[in-house]
């Protein structure tokens, strides 16, 4: 790697992980789609972002002490759909056309923008109903590109969960979800000599910026900010979604 390649891959996962401790997401959704625009395998640049992700989202539930095994114990049946299905996610990114999974990674940024742009709210009566169906969704989109947690995020915020309960629930199954990817990609040979170079130099820098979006996400009003970064996934996500279909035709 040139010192100019490894500037760049600093500088963007020092953006991305800023924007995940500010506002929580970001990290999948920004610094994905910008490696696979620099030339990376799509299944170099998911191993490398979601290893990354692990790591900094121990740190912010370390950093906020949400973590509940208690939380899980309601959900457990999301989790083992979700947990199964991400295996077969990975296998689609081992095996799949990557284009057709640009072009799948792409849609689901821009539904991801388009739900917290919008904030789309509907009521969801007897959530536990949906739990195979959306744990299915979530661990196909968890192996593919580790982009989970979004069926997840709209079947429970519109559920009647207390936020508090909320929160943590969503960030412990996060966490067990980006662990799983990580056993997923050990299983699949993903973790090349290349992929742990990236992952070395961008870790310990991914993990600090995030925990300085985490202080400043208490300190600033992040409204005009999750505009900017909203708009900024939403090109990425066309871009995606582009470069897949223009590779198919």
């Amino acid at each position: 790697m040139t010192l100019e390649s490894i500037l760049i891959i600093i500088a963007i996962f020092a953006v991305s992980a800023l924007i995940k401790g500010w506002s929580g997401f970001g990290t999948n959704l920004l610094a994905m789609p910008m490696l696979v625009f620099l030339g990376y395998e799509l299944k170099e640049a998911v191993t490398i972002v979601i290893t990354v992700n692990v790591f900094m989202n121990i740190a912010i539930l370390v950093e906020n002490k949400k973590f509940n095994f208690d939380a899980l114990k309601e959900i457990w049946v999301l989790i083992i759909f979700g947990v199964s299905f991400t295996f077969v996610g990975s296998y689609f990114l081992k095996s799949g056309d990557p284009n057709i999974l640009k072009i799948i990674i792409g849609v689901v940024i821009i539904l991801t923008v388009l739900n917290k742009a919008l904030k789309l709210k509907f009521v969801i009566t007897n959530k536990e109903k949906y739990y195979i169906p959306v744990g299915i969704i979530s661990g196909l989109f968890n192996g593919m590109a580790g982009l989970g947690g979004l069926p997840v995020l709209i079947l429970l915020s519109n559920s009647d969960m207390p936020r508090d309960k909320f929160r943590t629930t969503l960030v412990s199954y996060f966490l067990v979800m980006n662990i799983i990817v990580v056993f997923s990609s050990l299983y699949s040979g993903f973790y090349t000599s290349f992929v742990l170079t990236n992952i070395g130099i961008v870790l310990l820098i991914g993990v600090a910026f995030c925990m300085f979006g985490v202080y400043l996400s208490r300190r600033v009003s992040d409204v005009i900010f999750q505009r900017v970064m909203l708009v900024i996934l939403l090109f990425m996500g066309v871009n995606l979604m582009y470069n897949g279909i223009t590779n198919l035709m």
